[in-house]
């Protein structure tokens, strides 16, 4: 599977994640928890990116400029979900960002790097970015195992655990379970990544994330 595989199969279940808020009638067990398979692959991604790219300051000026485009319709999106008032994902993927940069810079010394994701964390959380702390953890926790599948998945598994505590969502129903499952699901589809780029798309995810939202936002005006 290469990374333009995943690149589809992550715009794909964002829509699905997405849809039911502008289409109601679309609310069901595939919009519900195949949107959970979204994130955690874009997370990976932005490791991945950083980890290939030849220029790492065209890395950063493009994130920044499609965080800035993204954010209005972001906001729009967000005003059909009930809170607006917030930054997009691309704000989350660019302190995800800093601190993978951070960590190599630091010649991935733990004790250094460590606190200072978790420090970035919660600065996500105080500019309030999309999925906050745990969206900024995701991509470093991702990034600093990449090198090993299982402990990619067992890290990721754990931040996984920590994040669904702090969100009061005990794994003691069905629902929660199944939530969890396809949260963590992502991290089994990455065993089958080939390290291979596939057909180039550079610009795929940084257009279709805020085109998708537009088009939702527009949709959703209409009476389903």
């Amino acid at each position: 599977m290469s990374i333009f595989i995943i690149k589809i199969i992550a715009c794909i279940t964002m829509v699905l994640d997405h849809i039911k808020y502008a289409i109601p009638i679309t609310k069901g067990f595939v919009t519900r928890y195949f949107g959970r398979i979204s994130f955690p692959l874009f997370a990976f991604l932005i490791g991945e990116g950083y980890y290939h790219t030849s220029d790492l300051k065209k890395y950063y000026k493009r994130l920044i400029i499609f965080a800035i485009i993204s954010q209005i319709p972001f906001m729009l999106f967000r005003t059909m979900v009930g809170e607006w008032k917030m930054l997009n994902i691309m704000f989350t993927l660019l302190l995800g960002l800093i601190s993978i940069n951070i960590f190599d810079k630091l010649g991935k010394k733990y004790y250094i790097s460590l606190p200072i994701a978790l420090i970035l964390s919660i600065l996500g959380n105080i500019l309030r970015v999309d999925y906050g702390w745990y969206g900024v953890l995701s991509v470093f926790v991702l990034y600093i195992f990449r090198e090993n599948k299982f402990l990619r998945f067992t890290g990721f598994f754990i931040l996984n655990l920590i994040y669904y505590y702090k969100r009061n969502l005990a794994l003691n129903n069905i629902n929660n379970i199944i939530l969890f499952g396809f949260s963590v699901f992502p991290t089994i589809l990455l065993f089958f990544y080939n390290g291979k780029l596939g057909k180039k798309v550079k610009y795929l995810y940084y257009i279709f994330y805020p085109a998708h939202m537009i088009l939702l936002y527009f949709l959703g005006r209409f009476n389903w």
